[in-house]
């Protein structure tokens, strides 16, 4: 998950990933802009859970043309809630200095039109020029975000967390919190490589060294581990997940595109290299066959007892690369809520992958039998916080807001092996020997539910309620208590944020 960008992403309003069509778009927009008015001429707008999928008819791309149309001057900038896309008007690109003459950087795209001027629409690493302009907000805001945050993560029962991408100062923030009392959980930082620095091996082992070097938290604040992003994602129109075989067109034709790798296999071998033996462990946002066999080839190099490098997302695997996870002990982290008949599965899926690899999405069940250790994330902000919607996903793969039949059923897992894919699991790829089951000597990080998950209907999980949270054998939440209430009702509309695939036909995400 992404504690700290959903506290952040809080103060924003939120399109809530709904799908509009375009007039409809304009005009939600334009809301927002008449409710802020006092704001223009150069106060920004940033808007959360834009769907960059969701502009009806389907296939419609957005462009900065929607946004120029609206009755402001103020910068626009919309963030779409797979994180991987973005929207800007004229004025945000002016702003930071976007044009014709801008070289992509490593690891994104600024997508242009025929005459090669930007069309406002920014994927991966080029996002971050726009929002690297944005004023952020005040210290007091932003605190005030991060409490809530912190309460709602015990109202929810988590007891531990992995945040997926972390820099330093995301260190220094969390130490704060912890130091205050707001976060009791065991945490760990994925620190960010990102592309550029991905392909220099020696200079990201210095400044992983530098990091722990310079850190003087608290026990519960452990840097384990690193994170680096190898693809984007796979749905229409943004396509950046590294395919094996090409994308097809919305007719079913082969095209050239294949996405993109923003670190090649070659590069990716000498980075885990050089990290594993610092003792990092590798943390790698892989959406495509071609991400997930890269990092595959880099893991199995170093594969050793005790290595648990990790590979997120996992939505297309090569049935060749199955086995190779139980070999090397590599870590398959998924978030099967996605797994799911949805309009985001359907409609920007499945006229561009084709039959047989699109019957091969999120493979829990064929990894699982290969013998891979299988671990569950929500992957918060870009879903909502609903973790027992992600266990029962992972059994039924069915949207109960949606009359399809589920997703690739024979990819299902049991009830047994999802809940310990979302505990045990976890808590092996956080290297967490002390939690995860219920036993003697472990420690007593415990949920107390309203209802026993292992033998209600499946489709009654997903309503489950956290009644206790302990952290230690210490009780964090009391869902009963004053305190217990208004966390609650304080987190409730922060826990709602990245409304997802989860919600049918009104959803978004990829990572």
């Amino acid at each position: 998950m992404h504690p700290l960008g959903a506290a952040a992403q809080s103060l924003n309003p939120s399109l809530g990933n709904a799908s509009l069509t375009v007039p409809q778009f304009r005009a939600k927009i334009q809301e927002m802009l008449d409710a802020t008015a006092t704001q223009e001429p150069d106060g920004w707008l940033q808007v959360a859970d834009w769907n960059p999928v969701g502009l009806l008819p389907a296939g419609t791309v957005a462009d900065k043309k929607v946004l120029d149309s609206l009755n402001t001057r103020r910068p626009i900038f919309l963030q779409g809630s797979d994180f991987h896309n973005s929207l800007a008007n004229s004025r945000a690109l002016a702003l930071a200095k976007v044009d014709r003459t801008t070289p992509d950087p490593a690891g994104g795209q600024i997508v242009r039109d025929g005459a090669g001027e930007p069309t406002g629409l920014l994927k991966d690493d080029a996002q971050g020029l726009v929002a690297g302009v944005i004023p952020p907000p005040s210290a007091d805001r932003i605190e005030a975000a991060q409490v809530k945050m912190a309460g709602m993560l015990l109202a929810a029962g988590i007891t531990s967390f992995l945040d997926a991408a972390s820099g330093e100062d995301t260190v220094k923030t969390y130490a704060e919190l912890i130091g205050k009392g707001l976060l009791p959980q065991h945490i760990t930082p994925a620190l960010l490589i990102d592309a550029e620095l991905a392909k220099k091996p020696r200079a990201a082992a210095e400044y992983l060294r530098g990091v722990r070097r310079r850190f003087t938290g608290p026990d519960t604040l452990r840097l384990t581990t690193a994170k680096v992003f190898l693809d984007g994602v796979m749905e229409f129109p943004a396509q950046t997940a590294a395919l094996l075989d090409p994308y097809l067109d919305a007719e079913g034709r082969p095209t050239d595109q294949r996405g993109t790798l923003h670190v090649s296999d070659r590069d990716y071998r000498a980075l885990v290299a050089a990290l594993d033996a610092d003792g990092w462990q590798l943390h790698a946002h892989a959406i495509g066959d071609r991400a997930v066999r890269t990092a595959l080839n880099a893991y199995e190099a170093v594969a050793r007892p005790g290595r648990r490098h990790t590979i997120a997302h996992l939505q297309l695997v090569h049935p060749d690369d199955y086995r190779r996870f139980a070999r090397a002990g590599v870590v398959a982290s998924m978030q099967l809520q996605w797994a799911m008949p949805s309009a985001f599965t359907n409609d920007a899926l499945r006229p561009y992958l084709g039959p047989e690899r699109y019957a091969r999405l999120y493979p829990a069940h064929s990894l699982a039998k290969a013998g891979a250790r299988l671990a569950g994330g929500s992957d918060w902000p870009v879903d909502p916080l609903l973790h027992f919607t992600q266990i029962a996903t992972a059994i039924d793969r069915s949207n109960p807001e949606e009359n399809d039949p589920p997703l690739n059923t024979r990819e299902a897992l049991t009830r047994l092996q999802s809940l310990v894919m979302h505990t045990a699991g976890a808590a092996h790829q956080l290297h967490d020997g002390g939690s995860g089951t219920v036993r003697p000597g472990r420690r007593a990080d415990l949920i107390v539910l309203d209802r026993d998950i292992a033998s209600v209907p499946v489709k009654d999980i997903r309503a489950t309620k956290v009644r206790y949270t302990l952290v230690s054998g210490r009780v964090v939440h009391d869902a009963a208590s004053e305190t217990g209430r208004a966390r609650a009702e304080a987190a409730q509309h922060m826990g709602a944020l990245g409304a997802g695939r989860t919600r049918g036909g009104s959803c978004c995400q990829g990572h």
